[in-house]
């Protein structure tokens, strides 16, 4: 049975949602917890029902924890997951490799040293209303894609429960809930040229962006719109996609921030030169993350989001961030050069 060790619950949601994950899957058991913070650490830890490791570097010296699951501030992530698999833990990591192209290749060269299962929670990638837009992309069914948007939101910055390090962070609502609308556009359409973003702070306090929006354009004349927002009550996810041939308009069935994993809490429509047709969208969700990971873990040869996904996103981030900043759009070529 893999036995793991939570890594930082900084982000205490994703982390409280992959120990639900756990508690189903008999396979796998959580037997250990670190933090940046000792009393935050010691908190989860009784939560979990497990051991709190105030010293890094000793939780990872134990023979006899497996892997690591990574909830941490996304500065952080590059840092964890380096330290992480030069011990030899295989390591899941909550959608951010790095923030940068070079670190993510830094990272990326640690790991495949270490032969360590390494896997990427990107799980709006498994919902039946994503899916359903990635194959009819793949089959042309609405022609060739013309633009893509995708929303994401929530009004978490807007109660008085917002955590301040949340605020507080280098990295805000891009590095979160867009960072889902990014690696979406980016499995849809592939690289794009260039990009150009904008982010606010519309709650005020801290330095984290809580509203943003940014365009990707791509070489054939395609553009993506991704926003997000943790300033948005009821705003339910959306994905629509447009074609030569017809269109895709999917999302939540309700203004409610949730899990969309069966096709019945979403709603969608397929308009296309034949008619709307059949549902496009799977009976069931993806596999999760987890359950991938837990697999390669134990050598059996299953499909994982991982490190070239890790770098995909590094980079977009890299770049809507130096828009943001400079006010200018960023070309991804220059920006490798």
């Amino acid at each position: 049975m893999p036995r793991l060790a939570m890594l930082s619950c900084w982000n205490h949601y994703h982390a409280r949602s992959f120990a639900r994950d756990l508690a189903e899957l008999p396979e796998a058991e959580i037997v250990a917890l670190w933090d940046e913070e000792a009393p935050r650490g010691a908190a989860f830890a009784r939560e979990f029902a497990t051991e709190f490791e105030p010293d890094l570097e000793a939780l990872l010296a134990r023979p006899d924890i497996d892997g690591v699951i990574l909830d941490c501030a996304p500065e952080h992530a590059a840092g964890l997951i380096s330290s992480a698999a030069e011990a030899g833990k295989h390591v899941l990591a909550d959608q951010v490799l790095a923030l940068t192209t070079k670190d993510a290749l830094t990272v990326a060269e640690t790991i495949e040293r270490a032969g360590i299962a390494f896997a990427i929670d990107m799980s709006l990638k498994r919902w039946p209303i994503n899916l359903a837009a990635k194959q009819l992309v793949e089959a042309g069914t609405i022609g060739g894609i013309t633009s893509v948007r995708i929303r994401n939101a929530h009004d978490g910055a807007l109660g008085d429960g917002w955590p301040y390090r949340f605020r507080e962070s280098a990295h805000g609502v891009f590095a979160d809930l867009g960072a889902h609308c990014l690696y979406l556009a980016r499995w849809l359409l592939g690289r794009p040229a260039a990009v150009t973003a904008i982010v606010s702070r519309y709650s005020g306090g801290g330095i984290a962006e809580d509203n943003a929006a940014c365009i990707l354009e791509y070489a054939n004349g395609a553009i993506a719109l991704c926003d997000a927002s943790h300033v948005a009550c009821r705003s339910p996810f959306s994905v629509e996609l447009y074609g030569t041939r017809g269109s895709y308009l999917a999302g939540g069935a309700t203004g409610e921030h949730r899990k969309l994993l069966k096709p019945g809490d979403g709603t969608f429509r397929l308009l296309t030169d034949e008619g709307s047709g059949a549902s496009p969208l799977p009976k069931e969700a993806g596999t999760p993350s987890i359950r991938q990971w837990l697999k390669a873990m134990q050598g059996e040869a299953v499909p994982l989001f991982g490190v070239n996904e890790g770098i995909d996103l590094a980079q977009m981030l890299e770049a809507l961030y130096l828009s943001a900043r400079t006010g200018q759009k960023v070309y991804f070529d220059r920006l490798e050069s």
